[in-house]
């Protein structure tokens, strides 16, 4: 490799940029991935992930949303988990309050199938680990990742009971073989801390490690219990997580605030 490659890169940055931004927002990702695979061929994968870091956080929002489940994408591979978590909080900005009142599981299913697709895009557990970190370090990833677990509550007490009751390393063998189980082994096993934070968030009044939650009876119309004396809790509903992610999307003027309910941030 060239001895000036590391200055060919650096003076090449902004127009990459710009090129990979305009073919996102005209809606052509497809060539805005031959831009990352000719970038790749000429400075190698560092240059792609510099190039992504220098990106809006909602243009690589716009971008990864395009590419998610089974469609594999070079943003997704190598997009930096820092700059992945700030972009997160850009997915439900396209949202409006008709969409998450009538169709909050299709919207949960398209979150998931993104979260999902950055997380197992490839097979690197410290890549994964940083993800999970950084995504949960956030309020809005939280929110998120809560969001996913609210649409299978069964599995997520069922699972988050056994991995209290056992410890993440050996917890598993559940009733159930949903989808939504392995995303929550890989977080309890890379990060506690962040497992409890999504539980908190999915059930607010709980208290993660001193009581234990209690699945719904079949036979009657209470909520859903914890606590050794079964008191009774209601979950936060897919449909309330999505607007409390959607109110978190940050507004134009700073995505580095706390964040808040904005419009027209992709202008």
């Amino acid at each position: 490799m060239p001895d000036n490659t590391s200055e060919n890169i650096k003076a090449n940055y902004p127009a990459l940029s710009r090129q990979v931004t305009e073919l996102v927002l005209s809606g052509a990702t497809d060539h805005a991935e031959e831009a990352l695979n000719e970038t790749i061929e000429q400075f190698g994968d560092l240059a792609v992930v510099e190039v992504l870091e220098a990106m809006e956080p909602q243009i690589a929002s716009m971008y990864l949303s395009a590419y998610d489940g089974g469609k594999l994408s070079l943003a997704t591979l190598l997009i930096s988990p820092k700059a992945w978590a700030v972009s997160l909080a850009y997915f439900a900005a396209i949202w409006d309050a008709e969409q998450i009142e009538e169709e909050p599981e299709m919207l949960a299913e398209s979150l998931f199938a993104h979260i999902h697709g950055v997380l197992f895009a490839s097979d690197d557990p410290d890549r994964r680990a940083a993800l999970i970190h950084e995504a949960l370090s956030t309020d809005w990833g939280t929110t998120a990742f809560a969001a996913l677990f609210s649409t299978a509550i069964d599995e997520t007490i069922e699972l988050a009971n056994d991995i209290q009751a056992r410890g993440a390393l050996v917890a598993g063998q559940t009733s159930s073989d949903h989808d939504i189980i392995p995303l929550a082994l890989t977080i309890a096993r890379t990060d506690a801390d962040a497992w409890d934070r999504v539980l908190f968030e999915l059930f607010p009044d709980w208290k993660p490690g001193e009581n234990e939650l209690y699945v719904q009876p079949d036979d009657n119309d209470e909520a859903y219990g914890f606590g050794y004396g079964y008191e009774y809790a209601t979950p936060r509903s897919t449909q309330q997580l999505l607007i409390r992610l959607r109110k978190q999307v940050p507004g134009k003027a700073s995505a580095s605030k706390r964040p808040s309910l904005g419009d027209d941030i992709f202008s």
